[in-house]
């Protein structure tokens, strides 16, 4: 492969371009020139380039569909791994074990480890991005194609479940490296004034990637939906089969690898030609970014702020609600009447998130949050009156307010990450965009990931069950489940739900959060440009001259 290697300094020689206005007789503004790195260097605060830049999609039109579509292209394994956890629940495999599929997130944290790598080696005759992006799709492609094969094996058992945990990881790894490449491709496929617009590119394309991976998936692959809704007899089976599905879907990916491949052209960027850094090199520059002052902070803080909200994701509320009784059909209806929602409530947000201070976004919510944890462990609590109790006939008003609470927390959830993301794309470095990103989104996957994890396996950790007609034997395994039935004659009870344990835990860790540490993220996003880039007269030489 012909690698081409980078020097950062001539790139910022190369690229040194200011924020210009022409201005025409009629007083229009006529063309914008932008400096595609950092305008800080002029003296322009973060707050004051967002007045001078106004956004502008015309002739960025094409480029916001491409990103869309690279984005819901991610966005489908992530649904398959949503719909794969709902199987999961499902067929009441353990929490434990549903924790264990939890570290097929984990490569979303890890890709920093090799993303200076697609920074630096490329092909230049293919291109900076398409060199990762097009072998990255066709694995992935060919992977799920393998697992179509075998899924039906794998899912027979728990004790399979390792190497179906294995395999999506490495579908992950995949999806993950192309994440890379997309992100990379970003800051410099956009103009600068509409970078603002990628964060909302990203969300709407991974909500209908997920919306493909996960609630089509599990709707067509139900017999009692397809049934119900979709057939004028009834049939064994649902429209689509789990093996059909992700064979389907390992198909369009090989295609649309080959396309990429063929007929997407990638520009060549003036800061991409570096000449003389290599990848031991970008390495150490990675290492002194991760050691900025403004980096370090802002990453304790975004970790502390996603434990504290764990309990509050639909990754330890779904598996509970199906516990407590709600089907994981009705859960995927509620989930497609969303999508809409998902797609285009960033297109109304994004107003919000492209200011000087999109982190204001994120701090702002948090009194929502907690107040949504709070009434998501009320609803679960009163789950099985309103499905199958004293209070059955009142179903509909209980889905209502399922379905209220389930868009109070996409709102917030599309809102923060829209926040998040826009604040990444302001203060990264284009000229190691890829590496960049990937860094400060291992900051925020990696805290997602692991509370996640955690939040799960405390589950059954922090529940305290019993034998219901023993009260002092308590069930804290298989075994011991096994040892009631067998010795009191009954199964063991739950005394103690480890949620609702774990959502006031939460709960206080969230307050605490809000009082404690929303100045310091007030702060760092008032921080120069400078204060998180690797600046030239600095660092950049310090690395370069070694």
């Amino acid at each position: 492969m012909d690698v081409e290697l980078v020097d950062l300094e001539s790139a910022y020689q190369d690229a040194n371009v200011v924020v210009t206005k022409s201005i025409t007789e009629n007083g229009k503004e006529d063309e914008i020139v932008i400096n595609h790195e950092r305008c800080s260097d002029n003296g322009m605060t973060p707050s004051e380039l967002q007045t001078v830049i106004k956004p502008n999609l015309k002739g960025d039109r094409l480029n916001v569909t491409l990103l869309v579509l690279f984005y819901m292209l991610q966005g489908v394994p992530i649904g398959i791994s949503f719909a794969i956890r709902t199987y999961m629940q499902n067929m009441k495999v353990s929490y434990i074990q549903q924790a264990k599929f939890g570290m097929v997130d984990i490569p979303w944290s890890l890709k920093l480890l090799w993303a200076p790598l697609v920074d630096v080696m490329y092909s230049d005759r293919i291109g900076k991005r398409k060199t990762w992006m097009v072998p990255a799709e066709l694995c992935i492609g060919l992977l799920l194609i393998i697992i179509a094969t075998n899924i039906t094996w794998l899912m027979e058992s728990e004790t399979r479940m390792t190497t179906l945990t294995f395999a999506f990881f490495c579908l992950n790894v995949l999806a993950a490296t192309n994440d890379i490449a997309v992100d990379g491709w970003t800051l410099t496929l956009l103009k600068r004034e509409n970078l603002g617009y990628a964060s909302t590119c990203n969300t709407s394309g991974q909500a209908l990637g997920v919306a493909f991976g996960y609630v089509l998936f599990i709707l067509l692959e139900s017999e009692e939906f397809c049934n119900k809704w979709l057939r004028f007899t009834v049939q064994k089976g649902g429209i689509i089969s789990m093996e059909g599905y992700l064979f389907f879907w390992g198909i369009v990916y090989t295609m649309v690898s080959a396309s990429i491949a063929l007929f997407v052209k990638e520009k060549c960027n003036q800061a991409d030609k570096i000449s003389q850094i290599n990848v031991k090199q970008m390495y150490k520059l990675l290492w002194k970014i991760i050691n900025l002052r403004t980096m370090k902070i802002f990453t304790i803080v975004m970790l502390a702020y996603e434990f504290s909200f764990s309990s509050m994701g639909t990754s330890v509320s779904n598996p509970k609600f199906m516990e407590y009784g709600v089907e994981k059909e009705s859960m995927a209806l509620v989930d497609l009447s969303l999508i809409p929602i998902k797609i285009f409530i960033p297109i109304f947000i994004a107003k919000y998130t492209c200011g000087p201070r999109p982190l204001k976004i994120l701090y702002t919510t948090v009194p929502y949050w907690l107040v949504l944890g709070i009434s998501s462990g009320v609803l679960v609590y009163y789950t099985p009156n309103f499905i199958s109790g004293e209070y059955s006939n009142l179903s509909i008003c209980y889905y209502v307010i399922f379905e209220l609470l389930r868009i109070l927390r996409l709102v917030l959830l599309v809102a923060v990450y829209l926040s998040v993301r826009s604040f990444f794309i302001r203060i990264s470095d284009s000229r190691i965009g890829g590496t960049y990103m990937s860094l400060l989104n291992t900051v925020w996957y990696f805290g997602m990931a692991v509370s996640r994890i955690v939040s799960l396996g405390l589950l059954s950790m922090l529940t305290i069950k019993q034998c219901s007609t023993d009260r002092e034997m308590e069930c804290l395994s298989k075994t011991k489940n096994k040892d009631c039935k067998k010795l009191a004659g009954d199964e063991c009870v739950i005394v103690v739900d480890g949620y609702f344990v774990e959502v006031a835990i939460c709960t206080v860790l969230g307050i605490a959060w809000y009082l404690s540490l929303r100045k310091i993220l007030e702060n760092l996003q008032s921080r120069q440009l400078s204060d998180w880039q690797v600046n030239d007269d600095g660092l950049i030489h310090g690395v370069l001259k070694e």
